[in-house]
C-alpha cells in the first residue's frame, strides 16, 4: 500500500443554515442505545456456534469503521486499529449514520464479524465460511436489543 488518506465527510444538517456545510469524522452513536447494546454483553444470548472453537460473543467496541474497501489485510487492521482505535471495519453503515446524524435521529449500528480482516489463513478469506453465522447473530442481537429498547421506552413511558 503506497499511499491512504482519511477525510471528514461534509454534512448539511437540517438544524444549520441551508448550504452551510459541517464537516463530520466520527459520527458518535446514540448515547441510549449504546448503554442498551452494553446490556447484550451481560446477557446469555444464545447465538450461533462458529464453524471453529471460538464461542461467539455480543461486544461493543470503542469506535467502529465504514470504509470503501474491504479489508483483508492483517498489517493494515493493525495500522488503523493503532492509528483510529477502530475496530472493526465495515462498508455499509457509514451511509446510514451520516444520513441519521444530519437529520438528528438516534443512530448505532449492530454488526457480526464474517471474517479476520487478513487475521487468519493467507490461503483464504473467512469471509464465506463466517457469512451465514454473522448474520444469524446479527438478527439475534438485533431482536434483543429492539426488546431492550422498548423495554426502556416503556419504562420511561409509565414511570
Amino acid at each position: 500500500m503506497n499511499r491512504i488518506w482519511y477525510q471528514a465527510e461534509e454534512v448539511f444538517p437540517i438544524d444549520g443554515t441551508p448550504e452551510e456545510r459541517q464537516h463530520v469524522f466520527w459520527v458518535p452513536v446514540d448515547a441510549h442505545y449504546f448503554n442498551i447494546a452494553k446490556k447484550l454483553q451481560i446477557q446469555s444470548l444464545e447465538l450461533e456456534g462458529c464453524v471453529n472453537a471460538t464461542t461467539p460473543k455480543v461486544a461493543t467496541v470503542l469506535r467502529g469503521a465504514s470504509a470503501s474497501i474491504y479489508v483483508d489485510n492483517a498489517a493494515y487492521r493493525s495500522f488503523i486499529h493503532n492509528q483510529f482505535m477502530v475496530s472493526p471495519v465495515e462498508m455499509e453503515s457509514a451511509g446510514v449514520a451520516l444520513i441519521c446524524h444530519q437529520q438528528l435521529v438516534p443512530f448505532i449500528t449492530i454488526r457480526a464479524l464474517s471474517d479476520l480482516a487478513g487475521g487468519g489463513s493467507a490461503e483464504s478469506n473467512e469471509a464465506d465460511t463466517f457469512i451465514t453465522v454473522a448474520a444469524t447473530n446479527s438478527v439475534i442481537a438485533l431482536v434483543q436489543f429492539i426488546k431492550e429498547l422498548s423495554l426502556s421506552i416503556a419504562s420511561f413511558l409509565f414511570n
